[in-house]
């Protein structure tokens, strides 16, 4: 049979999917995207890597792939046009194969089993094009035990011990199903980087983490008989966190607790150590849009019980402060200019002046880093002016000497400031190399996630 044009000639029309669905997973499908917003493709293409061709169509509400032709050849393109619609050519030709005049086209390889190659990657399932931003977004439309098969090697090393890759396989599953942030944007349920979770198609899956995939197929995290958020990061560095805490919302699922685990197995990069100058840390923090001038102190203002960082005050030249809490307290570091990030809130800053510094002024509303130069007025209405950092203030309770809070005041460093941690992510959730220590003690897959999520089922 001569390859090529199976079925066209006149423009092929047909209605795209008018509405995303409204929960994550619908039919046990998802959508993955794979370029998108600013990513879009001038031109997209394929090759069915078993040689079979592939079939046109859309995809209904419930992501069942209607076919409306097909084609035997292997490698095609996929081009917006010009007068609006989507055309199919054979790659390195102007040969069109299809063409519709509505703006979302799926494509679906033919063979048993077939792998279909994309952007030096190898996806199972389908896949959408839509034209947006003068582009086509394409979306992988993958069945969801083929997709956690994607995720798992590119989320957690496919040599590690397979109870640790069958937690990570029930995360990677439940955070599918329950996820929906990029539906109304973009209409496709996760993307495929570290904004939702890695994947990259079939290419770094080994028996291990497909057997992983298969052994708990299904299964998911549930609390109170509702998806749980199934937050991971790499290392905690000792103890995980409220996710209050670190995002500002309680989640009874989702307490800190001290991992005596990660402790027993070797971690790459667990202790870390970098150093900011004054300048760098006003540039950085000015770059990110805060509110603040020239940066000349930066300390630890509280600890949560766990011994994590919850907040980091940065004081100015001219005594204004900001504080950021949460995950911001170390996200505030982050710079891809200088290459330079603090990993996790378990964390000590030395040159600055240390936790409890500074000075409340005006009813706590705001705080000085220095009293000297300072102005006070006294019971008789008497102005005068401080010099010097040796100063006590009278209250009912007496005499007390100033010292800038609960700690002792010291001068902040002309260099600027060294931060220390352990740990490498938000600390919230699972970590994985507790899941690995843990696994390698001899604990399943279930003992791991009811360690690191508080009273949550496997089902």
């Amino acid at each position: 049979m001569k390859k090529g044009l199976v079925v066209l000639s006149l423009v092929v029309t047909f209605f795209a999917l008018s509405a995303v669905s409204a929960s994550a997973v619908t039919n046990d499908t998802v959508k993955v995207g794979l370029r998108y917003g600013s990513s879009v493709m001038s031109s997209a293409n394929l090759e069915n890597d078993d040689g079979r061709g592939y079939e046109f169509g859309y995809f209904e509400d419930d992501r069942t792939f209607v076919s409306l032709g097909e084609t035997d050849e292997t490698t095609i393109t996929m081009e917006p046009m010009s007068r609006g619609g989507i055309q199919v050519v054979i790659t390195g030709t102007d040969q069109v194969l299809w063409e519709t005049e509505e703006d979302t086209l799926a494509v679906m390889p033919m063979g048993r089993d077939p792998i279909t190659w994309f952007r030096g990657n190898r996806y199972r399932g389908g896949f959408e094009y839509t034209v947006s931003g003068g582009g086509l977004q394409v979306v992988n439309v993958v069945d969801l035990e083929d997709y956690v098969k994607g995720v798992l090697p590119s989320e957690m090393p496919g040599d590690w011990e397979l109870e640790a890759l069958k937690a990570q396989a029930v995360c990677a599953r439940t955070f599918a199903c329950l996820n929906t942030k990029h539906l109304s944007a973009y209409g496709f349920d996760v993307c495929n980087s570290t904004d939702c979770q890695v994947y990259s198609g079939v290419g770094a899956a080994t028996s291990a983490t497909d057997r992983a995939v298969e052994e708990t197929e299904g299964e998911c995290l549930y609390y109170d008989g509702e998806l749980a958020e199934a937050y991971y990061h790499s290392s905690d560095g000792g103890a995980t966190e409220d996710a209050e805490n670190v995002w500002g919302t309680d989640v009874p699922y989702l307490r800190g607790k001290e991992d005596p685990y990660e402790a027993q197995t070797s971690i790459p990069n667990y202790s870390w150590t970098v150093t900011y100058t004054w300048d760098e840390l006003t540039w950085v923090l000015q770059n990110s849009g805060y509110d603040i001038g020239d940066v000349v102190d930066a300390y630890v203002s509280e600890y949560t019980d766990l011994g994590n960082v919850y907040s980091v005050t940065f004081v100015d030249s001219r005594g204004n402060t900001l504080v950021r809490t949460g995950d911001d307290a170390r996200m505030a570091f982050y710079s891809t200019t200088l290459g330079k990030n603090v990993p996790s809130l378990r964390f000590t800053i030395t040159g600055g002046t240390g936790g409890g510094s500074g000075y409340a002024v005006n009813s706590a509303s705001g705080t000085l880093s220095s009293l000297d130069g300072a102005s006070v007025i006294s019971g008789s209405g008497t102005v005068s002016r401080l010099e010097g950092e040796e100063h006590a203030a009278i209250s009912s309770s007496g005499t007390s000497d100033l010292t800038g809070g609960s700690g002792s005041r010291g001068s902040a460093s002309r260099d600027g400031i060294t931060v220390t941690g352990t740990g490498n992510g938000h600390n919230v959730g699972m970590s994985q190399y507790g899941a690995k220590a843990m696994a390698e003690q001899g604990h399943d897959y279930i003992d791991i996630l009811e360690f690191y999520f508080t009273g949550i089922r496997v089902r």
